[in-house]
Parts: structure tokens; C-alpha cells; sequence
């Protein structure tokens, strides 16, 4: 039985147990020495949101409590539940029963946790094709034992989105669980790291601060003739720093809540120009924060994780880079995407918005320096036409297709696919 999922037993004995019966990746707990080791818990929870994870303890109290732990850490992750039955008895290798007088997973049939995993919603794997790697392979592919090696391992596990701190076994283990040699080979060559606008390139191109700024009018005016055009019109050279200040330094609204303090200023002040009195217009310009920072506002393109991760299998590299608010990290957490990106370079952190060549000469640092590197974005002006001032690749998406500048165009991420093969 070959299982996608990440299987999670408590000891080497269940461990063994199950290698004999299932074709996967088996991590152990170590018992309750899970509560110290860190390295494990972030290599369970990272894997656990790319394939799944599957707990498989024992049917005593020690093993419901180890199942409760991993389920509180790896929050995010997709979780099934296999459970055994309560089977009294001992192991064979004990020379008495355990507290409770149950058989663990190491002692029951092969039948029994087979029909547990299939009840926990088990998803089988075809065989993939190519062969193992082994630690020669790590030795030959410049990621264990040679000089540079534990730099070029970072850069990997980055890219492919694992814990930095794996020690070689645990990356020999990994690494066989997801690919063969040949794709690895495949992933370790050489590529343009990927800088990926947010807004409208991986969310839907939604004007989400004029349809929250009508709302407001609407709840005070309901009878307001003012139309949604007008107001974005209104709103467009006003507001946002990458509006009012296209590509210039803003490095004074990276200090603490400076960034939204400049944004409800402008606001209110558009708002009081409405007619609306002071305290309104304060009141008011206070209301998109709670709306735009929260994770169910923004809406990915149906095909954006599966593209993501597709590309990082590939061994693609990628980074965030946008113009947006502070808090971007949490809507990315919140909408499954973090695991895909080893840096976000976020306008409202760093002091600098697209298309100014500092916010593409920040994100080449952050990602090492690379040879090449591609910005994708639905922005002619921002993404297109900056990266490419900066000295970058540019790929234009949807209503940047045609941009003149780019290096390419696709009307939707999943022709990127067969862009970057």
C-alpha cells in the first residue's frame, strides 16, 4: 500500500511495523521527546501541509495525548485520524503488558492497520517511476560532504519548502518520499528564482478599497448619486502609497502603525471632501483595515496553489513581492500559500513599492543574489515594466499579457506551466 499522506507513529518498533506493510513516509515521535525536539515538529507540520498527515498512535491515554500534541502544532496541515481497536495483550519483545494491558501498533495484524488507514481516508499512490536516492547521490548533487554544501542545502530545502535544519537522514528520508533521483537531478539545476506579485496575479483583480469605501458612503448616504466609477477615479491618486507616491521612497511608513495612520489620513481627507464632517470621515477611513486584513476578502485564482506548488516541486524558487499592507503574511498564511514561498518582500515592511528599482534590489538580496530572476505580475507599469528597469525577467499575466515589455505573456497562471518547463 503506497500512501501519499506523512505517517506519524510513536516508536522505531511501530516504525518497522509499518515499513513491512506501507510504502511511504513513516516519522516517529519518539514518544513524548516530541515536546522537545523542534526540528521534527516543523518537519511534520511543513510536510503535513503539502501532503497530509496521517496519526497513527497507540489506543492507550499516552497515545491519545501524543495524537492531541501533533494535532495542536500542525495546525494547518490536512490531518486524518487512523485508529487501532483496544486488543488486550502484550508484545512478543516485552516481557509484560503496558499500563493499560493493550497491544500497540507494533502488535497487532497487518490486516487491522491497513483497514485503519483505509478508514482514515488513506489516498494510494501509483508507483512513481525512477529510482531511490542514496547518499552518494546527496555527495554527487552538491548537498552533503562537499564544499559550499551546507549553503547549496539551505538554497534547496528553501526552494522546496523543508525545515533548514534536517540532518541527513532525515533528508535522504524526506527527499525519497517525494521524489526520485531523476527529478532531483531535474530540481537541482540551475533556474531563475520567481518573484510573484499578489493582487491581482494570485487573487483575483478585485478593486476591494473603492468597493469598501462606497460601502461606507452607502451605509450613511443610502441615496448618495455618487457612482462607484467617480469615486475610484477619486480614490485612484489619492490614497495609497503606491498611488499617491508611485515607486518613491516610503521608508518613513515602516515605523510602527505609520503605514495605516498615512492611509486613513488620505482617506478621511477624501471623505471629508465628500461632505462628510471630521469625525465621520475619521470613523469611516477606520474601516478598511479590519476589511482588508482579513484572509476571506481576498480570493486566490482556483488554479494559484496548484501552479505554486507544481513550480516548486520543479525546484523553482519563489518570493512574494507586492504592494500591499503590513499584515500581508497573515492573508497568505490563511489562504494556504505560505509553504510555497521561501521570502515575502512586502511594500509596507520594506519602505519602497514596485515599480522603484530598490524593492526588486531588496528582493534579489533576500533571495541570495541569484543569476536571473522573473517577476510575475498583472501590472504593466509595476511588475513588467519595473522589473525589467531593474534588470529582472518580466512575465505579464491577464491584463499585462501584451505588455511591450515582457519576456512573455500568459492569460492564466496555468500556461505558465509550459513557459517555464
Amino acid at each position: 500500500m503506497r500512501i501519499n499522506e506523512v505517517l506519524v507513529v510513536e516508536g522505531k518498533y511501530d516504525a518497522a511495523k509499518l515499513s513491512g506493510i506501507v510504502d511511504g513516509l513513516i516519522i516517529t515521535t519518539g514518544g513524548f521527546s516530541i515536546y522537545r525536539d523542534e526540528e521534527k515538529r516543523e518537519l511534520i507540520k511543513n510536510l503535513g501541509k503539502k501532503r497530509g498527515i496521517i496519526i497513527l498512535t497507540d489506543s492507550d491515554a499516552a497515545g491519545f495525548r501524543i495524537r492531541n500534541y501533533i494535532k495542536n502544532f500542525a495546525k494547518g496541515a490536512v490531518i486524518k485520524h487512523a485508529y487501532i481497536p483496544a486488543v488486550q495483550g502484550k508484545e512478543s519483545r516485552k516481557s509484560a503488558p503496558s499500563k493499560e494491558g493493550t497491544l500497540g501498533v507494533e502488535g497487532l495484524p497487518n490486516e487491522i492497520i491497513l483497514e485503519a488507514l483505509r478508514r482514515a481516508g488513506a489516498t494510494e499512490e501509483t508507483p512513481r517511476a525512477g529510482r531511490l536516492l542514496n547518499y552518494t547521490d546527496l555527495f554527487e548533487l552538491g548537498i552533503s560532504g562537499t564544499p559550499g554544501s551546507a549553503e547549496r542545502r539551505r538554497e534547496l530545502l528553501a526552494t522546496i519548502g523543508l525545515p533548514l535544519r534536517l540532518s541527513k537522514k532525515a533528508l535522504l528520508e524526506t527527499l525519497n518520499a517525494t521524489y526520485s533521483y531523476e527529478e532531483m537531478v531535474a530540481i537541482c539545476r540551475k533556474k531563475p528564482v520567481l518573484f510573484w506579485d499578489f493582487h491581482g496575479t494570485l487573487t483575483l483583480p478585485e478593486h476591494t478599497w473603492s468597493d469598501v469605501a462606497m460601502r461606507s458612503i452607502l451605509k450613511r448616504r443610502p441615496n448618495s448619486t455618487l457612482t462607484w466609477e467617480e469615486l475610484h477615479q477619486k480614490l485612484r491618486h489619492n490614497c495609497l502609497p503606491w498611488w499617491v507616491y508611485p515607486g518613491e521612497n516610503t521608508k518613513p511608513l515602516t515605523e510602527k502603525g505609520a503605514w495605516w495612520h498615512y492611509v486613513e489620513q488620505n482617506f478621511a481627507a477624501v471623505y471629508k471632501e465628500l461632505g462628510f464632517n471630521s469625525e465621520e470621515a475619521r470613523e469611516m477611513a477606520k474601516e478598511f483595515r479590519p476589511v482588508l486584513t482579513a484572509p476571506e476578502t481576498h480570493h486566490l485564482r482556483e488554479d494559484a496553489a496548484e501552479v505554486l506548488a507544481t513550480l516548486q516541486k520543479r525546484g523553482y524558487r519563489q518570493v512574494l513581492v507586492s504592494n500591499n499592507f503590513p499584515e500581508l503574511s497573515k492573508i497568505v498564511e490563511a489562504l494556504g500559500l505560505m509553504p510555497y514561498f521561501s521570502d515575502l518582500v512586502v511594500s509596507g515592511l520594506v519602505g519602497y513599492d514596485k515599480p522603484k528599482k530598490e524593492i526588486f534590489d531588496y528582493a534579489m538580496a533576500v533571495a541570495g543574489h541569484p543569476q536571473q530572476a522573473i517577476m510575475i505580475g498583472d501590472n504593466a507599469q509595476d511588475d513588467v515594466a519595473g522589473a525589467k528597469a531593474a534588470g529582472l525577467g518580466a512575465i505579464g499575466i491577464d491584463r499585462a499579457a501584451d505588455a511591450p515589455d515582457a519576456d512573455f505573456g500568459a492569460n492564466t497562471l496555468s500556461e505558465l506551466l509550459n513557459v517555464l518547463r
